[in-house]
């Protein structure tokens, strides 16, 4: 459903799942902590016990009970907790304390801190070898990262995540990666695998009788019906089953948030009463926890509901305090949808300057999403570069150290033996050897950079010029045109001119992925082909099944080769999509011995293989033909009227020198 609707999905944090403040369980925590406190002190139990270990994990169990409904609370049981932990050296106590702190403030929109906090927890888990607990911290950056807007990041934490816990057999965890990925699948429209992994995890969590995995599956299969814009009967159904469930254990978040989804279903349905009604119920939620986040969104909804009202001056004061809140707290989606209402306000009032400022700045939000990815890597590059100027600096006054110390032994050995001139003759020798090594070195290395940027310089010419050159001419026939009487012969030109940035934009998003050098790892390949095609493919609903071998993992391409092999598969994807009129594509990528194989099927229209085109070459199939023998490998095609069409690329590892980890 594409329209400017925002639900608020109930993203897992895989945690104790204590959320709500039941009075009956937090009695038995402190009477049992009472317990334990007294026996050790009965006992005169000096030395760290397992009286201290179970003080520590009770005090994690009372700091979960209040993290929705008392979060100063919570905070002082979690720094017990960690106190305690940290006094008897008990690892997994350490990461529960720094687990809490981190939802704590997470539920506060404090997202800076809240990462700061996960990282810690699974700094630990790594340290001690807590798989459970490293899956729960990856998890948990990853919802901090989706409500960052950070999908691709987010996504990378949840499968990692998935991994072990499938491992390690915890349904409870599979069931919460399941539902934070299909979270994703909604974001980028692709509903039926949105749907497939929501439904998944309701199985998981109704087996388990787990009541807040049930909240947050009903609620994100409501999500997924709404948005998809036809079953929002189904909806709404799913909507008051959360919500019942929320009621019954106390979670005034969970309450809050379906209020919010349910609020915005009843925009859709033209009933804006109970729509305003929803909202406020929402809203005043939010402000008895403080969340912020959820503030914002709340003020967001109540005023798009005004202004499908027709009440633009109140909408806009509602939308004004909704944007205060979110540059409070770095929310850039939130940001970008306010801006979005503001503009529609300002237009309503007549304020049509102040509705092309507020267009402008939903545009440069929307942009951001985009590049926020970009500049951590970027950052994080710029890092590594100082920390590498600050080891050849320590180096470099390491190495004249052991060379006077050298000159000194030098000296005592002239004393003493008649041949050190023979001596200090060869290693002058040596020296000079070396040094021709190194510059020797140096020069290879500047003619392997001054290659890379020839590489780069062409393709920027190649693939930006042309396409700079046509914009440049349609921009010149529109402006003439728009000075023409009939002004509306510019606007399929300035369509064009759209189509032609859009495509400039992939194209140097591709080339500066393939420049990156992190990028060399087979699994972070298989993690942009995953997030390139679940993107592309939703925007006609078809359906991405991914599969790719572990033992791919250990494969380190080059950057032309890295480059290569995902251009053929971006050519057979984008085929697929415009052509084939398909419900599913397979993508399946394995590695046999020393052969990888790119396997990618659809269930399409397919075509015949005799046609004039297939046995000349289009450009796609010569594009594709050449790319594989860049990698020594082969392309090849099979298809038929109604059997759908395959492409398979099978590279030999053997026929060149690839980078393998042992």
């Amino acid at each position: 459903m594409k329209n400017i609707f925002s639900l608020v999905s109930i993203l897992l944090a895989l945690q104790n799942f204590s959320f709500s403040q039941n009075q009956i369980s937090i009695d038995t925590l402190k009477t049992q902590l009472k317990y334990f406190n007294a026996k050790k002190a009965e006992l005169d139990v000096k030395t760290p016990s397992l009286y201290d270990t179970t003080a520590a994990n009770i005090l994690s169990e009372l700091s979960s009970a209040y993290w929705n409904s008392n979060p100063d609370t919570a905070m002082y049981y979690s720094n017990q907790c960690l106190t305690l932990s940290e006094q008897i050296g008990y690892k997994k106590g350490i990461g529960k304390a720094y687990n809490s702190m981190g939802v704590i403030h997470f539920n506060k929109s404090d997202y800076v801190s809240a990462l700061d906090f996960y990282k810690e927890s699974l700094k630990n888990g790594e340290e001690s070898g807590d798989k459970y607990g490293i899956a729960r911290s990856l998890n948990s950056m990853g919802v901090v990262y989706q409500y960052m807007g950070n999908y691709t990041e987010a996504l990378k934490n949840y499968f990692t995540a998935l991994k072990i816990f499938e491992e390690t057999g915890n349904k409870r965890g599979i069931g919460t990666a399941y539902t934070n990925i299909g979270l994703i699948y909604t974001k980028q429209r692709n509903y039926p695998a949105a749907l497939e992994n929501h439904f998944a995890a309701l199985k998981i969590f109704q087996e388990t009788e787990n009541k807040n995995g049930l909240i947050a599956a009903y609620n994100n299969i409501g999500m997924a019906y709404f948005d998809e814009g036809t079953y929002f009967d189904k909806a709404l159904d799913n909507f008051f089953a959360s919500i019942k469930l929320s009621e019954e254990i106390g979670d005034k978040r969970n309450i809050a948030n379906t209020y919010g989804n349910i609020g915005l279903v009843y925009t859709q349905q033209g009933n804006y009463p109970e729509a305003l009604k929803n909202h406020f119920a929402s809203l005043k939620i939010r402000e008895e926890i403080g969340n912020k986040e959820g503030i914002a969104t709340c003020c967001r909804n109540i005023g798009m509901v005004k202004l499908k009202m027709h009440a633009a001056k109140e909408a806009k004061d509602w939308l004004l305090k909704g944007l205060a809140i979110a540059k409070e707290i770095e929310a850039v989606p939130h940001m970008k949808d306010l801006y979005s209402f503001l503009s529609k306000a300002d237009s309503a009032l007549g304020n049509f300057k102040g509705a092309y400022e507020n267009h402008k700045l939903y545009i440069a939000c929307r942009d951001s999403l985009g590049n926020i990815e970009n500049t951590k890597k970027t950052v994080a590059l710029q890092m590594n570069f100082d920390f590498s100027k600050k080891q050849d600096s320590l180096s470099l006054v390491q190495a004249k150290k052991d060379i006077a110390a050298q000159m000194e032994f030098n000296k005592q050995i002239l004393v003493r033996n008649r041949f050190v001139g023979g001596t200090i003759l060869f290693l002058l020798l040596a020296g000079a050897g070396i040094l021709f090594y190194i510059d020797k070195m140096r020069r290879n290395r500047k003619k392997q950079m001054e290659a890379v940027r020839a590489r780069i310089s062409r393709d920027l010419h190649d693939d930006m010029g042309s396409t700079l050159q046509s914009i440049s001419v349609m921009s010149e026939i529109a402006r003439m045109k728009s000075q023409s009487d009939n002004k509306q012969e510019s606007i399929p030109i300035i369509e064009k001119i759209g189509i032609a940035s859009r495509d400039m934009i992939d194209k140097m998003s591709d080339i500066v992925w393939a420049v990156s050098p992190q990028n060399d790892n087979f699994e972070n390949i298989i993690l942009h082909m995953r997030a390139f095609g679940g993107e592309l493919l939703a925007g006609k609903d078809i359906a991405l099944h991914f599969t790719a071998d572990t033992g791919l993992n250990n494969i380190m391409l080059s950057m032309e080769k890295r480059k290569s092999f995902f251009l053929v598969y971006k050519e057979a994807l984008n085929n697929a999509y415009k052509y084939s009129g398909a419900k599913n594509v397979d993508v399946e990528i394995s590695r046999t011995n020393h052969t990888l194989t790119l396997d990618i099927k659809d269930d399409g229209v397919g075509f015949n293989m005799n046609e004039d085109r297939l046995i000349t070459g289009g450009n796609g199939l010569k594009n594709m033909n050449t790319r594989a023998a860049e990698m020594n490998g082969s392309v090849s095609i099979t298809s038929a009227p109604g059997q759908g069409t395959r492409v398979s690329l099978t590279v030999n590892l053997s026929k060149y020198k690839l980078k393998v980890r042992s």
